[in-house]
Order: C-alpha cells, then sequence, then structure tokens
C-alpha cells in the first residue's frame, strides 16, 4: 500500500442554530444540507481519499430529530485558508430556512477531535407543569431506566448523569433548564429522561411526546467547571 500524503487543513469552527421545521431534519441528512451549502457557496471543502469520499465534517453531538439547538459545533475542512466571518457570510445564504451559522473562528489542525471534547450539554425542555416532578426526580438517589442492548433489555441507572447544578430550575412551572452529560464517553438523551420522568414520577406520557426540547449548548470540561469548547483545540 502507498501511504497517503498529509494534507493541510484550515479548520472553521462555527456554532449553529437549527430551530423550526428544520429540526425534523435527521442528523446524515443536516450533513448532507451543510455540504450542498459549502459547495454552492464555492467553498473548498476537503473530502476523504478512497472509494467513498466524504465531506470533511465533524459535528460535535448529533442531534435528534425534533431537537431544536441554538448552540452546537460543526468543524468544517478546507484545503485553503477562508476568513470564517467570510465563510459564514457566503454559505449562511444558501442554508435552509432555520439552520443558521455564527460564531465562527479559524483554528489550526485541531489535536483533538470535536466530538471527544464534549462532556456536557444544556437543554430546555418545555411542556405543561414539567418543572416540579423534574425536581422530584432529582431527589431520587437511582433512577433506573430499560434500554436495550445486544438484544435484551437492561436496567440501568441515569442518575449519575444527571448534573447536581439542573435543580436550578426556571420560576415557570412549564420550563426547566438543566445540564446533563453528554459525548462518547457518557451520555443521557433528552428522550430517555423523559422516559424516566413519566416512568418514576407518572408524568403523562402524551405530554411527555409532545414537549419541546431545545439544546442551548455544548460544553467540555467537568462540571460545573465547564469549558468553551471553542478553546479546546
Amino acid at each position: 500500500m502507498t501511504r497517503q500524503v498529509h494534507r493541510t487543513e484550515y479548520v472553521v469552527r462555527c456554532l449553529f442554530e437549527r430551530v423550526g421545521d428544520a429540526s425534523f431534519v435527521g442528523h446524515l441528512d443536516l450533513m448532507h444540507t451543510f455540504d450542498r451549502a459549502v459547495r454552492r457557496a464555492e467553498m473548498p471543502i476537503m473530502y476523504t481519499q478512497g472509494y467513498n469520499p466524504r465531506p470533511m465534517m465533524v459535528f460535535a453531538l448529533p442531534l435528534g430529530v425534533g431537537i431544536d439547538t441554538l448552540g452546537d459545533y460543526v468543524d468544517i475542512s478546507l484545503s485553503r485558508l477562508v476568513d470564517a466571518e467570510e465563510f459564514m457570510k457566503k454559505v449562511n445564504p444558501n442554508l435552509p430556512s432555520g439552520v443558521r451559522l455564527y460564531g465562527g473562528i479559524n483554528i489550526d489542525e485541531p489535536k483533538n477531535s470535536l466530538m471527544s471534547v464534549v462532556t456536557t450539554a444544556m437543554y430546555r425542555i418545555k411542556a405543561p407543569g414539567i418543572r416540579d416532578p423534574l425536581m422530584r426526580l432529582f431527589e431520587k438517589e437511582e433512577i433506573k431506566v430499560e434500554k436495550r442492548s445486544k438484544g435484551k433489555t437492561v436496567e440501568t441507572d441515569i442518575r449519575p448523569l444527571l448534573l447536581s447544578g439542573a435543580q436550578k430550575m426556571s420560576s415557570d412551572p412549564d420550563i426547566c433548564e438543566l445540564y446533563v452529560c453528554a459525548g462518547s464517553v457518557k451520555n443521557l438523551r433528552p428522550d430517555v429522561l423523559l422516559s424516566a420522568l413519566c416512568r418514576h414520577e407518572e408524568y403523562d406520557e402524551e405530554l411527555a411526546q409532545n414537549a419541546v426540547i431545545t439544546r442551548l449548548a455544548l460544553f467540555g470540561g467537568e462540571y460545573p467547571r465547564l469549558l468553551d469548547i471553542k478553546g479546546l483545540l
């Protein structure tokens, strides 16, 4: 085999939002959406080598369908240096309604994968009367949920994935904002949390299914000393 020559990457790291109807776009389709927008903007995006080239684009944490985000990160590798502000100015008009890049910076080739530095996510969940039962859930020492693993149903405790500062709830009884573990090592999905709320606090399943979920931010570091991902290069 011939060793491939190293190609220099000029990475643009951007925050992005995905709201409204766009939140029902799946993760793979979102990747295709960004790829098309970057190509239409005539930005020099890089592709992997081999028989099935893919755009060199890394998202910090995949988003579930139907979840809005106001502060997720994406790294996009370019073959030449393009100022982050210019990049966003040219790409944004090619993105669909509800998707927007902002807060971009230029970085050298990152030492760590963007996905590897994420440890914490902040969510807002809006549903009738959800604050109080969720506060009671935080008071429990153990919160068992059922998960499918290798064809079997197993019980797991998600209490360690709920971070203590999340008890500082909104004054609105229909809204709660909370921090949970997120990333490749430990991760709590909002739908699993809502399932636990129905199981342990008898919260109405229909209300849980219709809850409006927004990911407000992603962080690195260890709670409560959270770090801005922009600085984790």
